[in-house]
């Protein structure tokens, strides 16, 4: 891997891991064709979750990633920001570059 393409890996993993994205942040995402992922388990998924949001398992991520777009951008949430946090390194990881993730605001 070249240095510059190292040093983006890094910013993306470190941009992904930080902070908390605001819900109007995470709206406007939405809006323009972000998709949000719910990294929890199926049965906690079914017991409710956020409104158009794909549920991918922490546990599935690491192959299931492919039905995701790297065009677009990724929101990942799940039962806690550590999860949610690791969730965005993977997929930083596998190529994706616009990830956020929700947490507890």
């Amino acid at each position: 891997m070249g240095a510059s393409l190292m040093n983006l890996a890094i910013q993306t993993v470190t941009r992904a891991c930080t902070g908390v994205l605001s819900a109007e942040h995470a709206r406007h995402l939405l809006a323009r064709g972000g998709q949000l992922v719910d990294v929890r388990s199926p049965a906690d998924f079914s017991r409710g979750a956020l409104a158009g949001a794909l549920n991918i398992p922490f546990e599935s991520l690491s192959y299931d990633y492919r039905l995701l777009s790297r065009e677009q951008p990724v929101i990942v949430y799940g039962a806690s920001e550590f999860r949610s946090s690791r969730a965005a390194r993977l997929l930083a990881g596998h190529g994706f570059q616009r990830i956020y993730h929700l947490g507890k605001q």
